[in-house]
């Protein structure tokens, strides 16, 4: 148990010195307000109650600390997923956001945002605030989700960028393919 708790704790400070550099990125590359983004993410995450929910999950249920801390960041994302208010409600994805990346730091795994070459659109079911930040604005030129949210961190953080922000098209991104030429409407939030 206390071997899982340490390794819990190395992946929380790993994700926290990850947290460091991506606010340190957003202050150089856009502004203040998407560098707090990511203080914001740090504070959340430098909170010792979750390490210790983690922990009682740990010894409750005998489970690694992997399993503990996926339920611990979980049930705290389905809690905000409750919330009333769109905005707050939009803040799951940050908590998602943290509990992939420190999951990547406490098994080993890695996720690499691919490069492109030529103007692109990425698709995807929902994208992290993190993965927005770290794209180029000279090759992604939109984005289009099937889920996310226009009040979403991840929204905020392409729009500050210039990219066209389109999301909750559902079952329309089921007839498009790698290479399909697409026309976002960001002011009608559709795909064309």
């Amino acid at each position: 148990l206390q071997a899982e708790q340490q390794r819990l704790q190395a992946a929380i400070q790993s994700t926290l010195n990850d947290l460091s550099e991506l606010t340190a990125l957003a202050e150089e590359r856009y502004s203040a307000d998407i560098a707090a983004i990511f203080s914001g993410h740090h504070t959340l995450l430098d909170d010792p109650e979750l390490f210790e929910m983690a922990c009682d999950v740990m010894r409750e249920k005998q489970c690694s600390a992997a399993w503990a801390w996926h339920q611990v960041l979980s049930d705290l994302s389905q809690q905000y997923l409750q919330l009333d208010d769109p905005y707050l409600q939009a803040r799951y994805i940050d908590i998602e956001d943290l509990l992939s990346r420190s999951l990547q730091h406490l098994t080993g795994e890695s996720a690499h945002i691919p490069a492109f070459i030529r103007p692109t659109i990425l698709v995807a079911d929902v994208i992290y605030p993190s993965t927005v930040l770290q794209l180029d604005p000279l090759t992604i030129k939109g984005i289009c989700l099937r889920a996310g949210s226009e009040a979403s961190h991840s929204s905020i953080i392409a729009r500050e960028m210039g990219l066209c922000w389109v999301c909750q098209q559902v079952a329309t991104l089921d007839a498009i393919k790698i290479g399909d030429a697409l026309t976002l409407d960001g002011i009608a939030n559709r795909v064309i």
